[in-house]
């Protein structure tokens, strides 16, 4: 079969690699009908964790279940599913109590020897080990193409606006609107807030926003800080949701911030270190809530609803769907910025 793989930094190709098959009996082997380009891709394909070129890449995918172990009770061949990014066994004390994200046996799909020597998602089939957990049923309602985000960054920004605890009378403020902060952007509103902002530095992304519901406001174009002042008395953001993974926006997230905020950080951090004056954060009652990788289990089957009732919709990121040859321009799109959203198609 033919899969997406690492190729060195900045460099991905499309190889023909073994198919997949049965090795324990929770699997299963799907037919994948569609996969995406995710940011914490781009994590792998710049080297920020590691990876050697042949392994396979990816991590968001949807398809079609072709075989399964004798241990597999909840799925039979035929079925449409979506894939959980990180792979779980559901039975640890940690995924008992819903931090899947802190698996005793935790696995990332397409992360190398990093994320557990698991295939990338980027391929025309995959192997899913402890396919009752890792797997979720896809309604007749809900497209193929939709159903991708519910493994990965709709559920994760539905995870970041629930666990931010948003009132009706706050003030939101999303730092980042890439495919994670869109969602949770989409999220955060369905929260009934009393408003909600969307910073970024993007022009399109910021259009998507304001589409969707929120204020944008242009970081480049305005101060973060003075922008988001003057629509909240002064005072700054009840609630700030850090999307990025990068510094800089930690800072602007700390900043745009009241005394008394809660703060979630929700955007993907590998190696990166700050300089936090503790005093500070003491003294201004900052809550600082790092959510870590999205127990995407936990959630999934809440946002798989909210999307079959449309108050989800994450369609609007889609700007481009390219073949799975195509794999490696996909890459250079969304590195550079110019695609919202990648799709493959197998």
């Amino acid at each position: 079969m033919r899969a997406v793989v690492f190729d060195g930094v900045g460099r991905v190709r499309v190889d023909v690699v073994s198919d997949p098959v049965v090795e324990e009996p929770g699997d299963a082997v799907l037919r994948l009908t569609c996969a995406a380009i995710c940011g914490s891709d781009l994590h792998f394909f710049h080297g920020k964790a590691p990876m050697s070129p042949g392994e396979g890449i990816g991590h968001e995918a949807v398809g079609v279940v072709e075989e399964v172990g004798d241990a597999v009770t909840r799925f039979a061949p035929g079925d449409r599913v979506v894939v959980a990014f990180d792979i779980v066994c559901g039975a640890c004390w940690f995924c008992e109590r819903g931090q899947t994200q802190l698996c005793e046996d935790f696995r990332n799909l397409g992360a190398g020897a990093f994320g557990g020597g698991l295939a990338g998602a980027q391929a025309e089939r995959l192997r899913v080990p402890v396919a009752d957990v890792n797997l979720l049923g896809i309604p007749h309602g809900v497209t193929d193409e939709a159903a991708v985000f519910v493994g990965d960054v709709l559920t994760t920004g539905w995870y970041a606006a629930s666990i931010a605890g948003i009132g009706p009378q706050d003030t939101v403020a999303v730092v980042g609107v890439g495919p994670v902060g869109y969602c949770t952007v989409q999220a955060a509103l369905t929260r009934g807030p009393r408003q909600v902002l969307a910073l970024d530095r993007d022009p399109a992304r910021l259009a998507l926003a304001a589409a969707a519901g929120a204020v944008p406001i242009d970081v480049t174009a305005r101060h973060p800080v003075t922008a988001v002042a003057e629509v909240t008395g002064g005072r700054g953001a009840d609630i700030v949701i850090e999307a990025v993974g990068h510094p800089d926006a930690f800072d602007t997230a700390a900043d745009v911030a009241r005394r008394g905020a809660t703060v979630v950080v929700v955007g993907m951090y590998t190696g990166e270190t700050v300089s936090m004056q503790l005093g500070v954060w003491w003294a201004r009652a900052i809550d600082l809530r790092f959510s870590g990788v999205c127990p995407v289990h936990a959630w999934w089957e809440g946002a798989m609803a909210e999307l079959e009732a449309g108050r989800l919709d994450p369609m609007p990121l889609v700007s481009h769907r390219l073949p799975l040859a195509q794999a490696a321009h996909g890459y250079d799109l969304f590195d550079r910025r110019e695609a919202t959203k990648v799709l493959l198609v197998p």
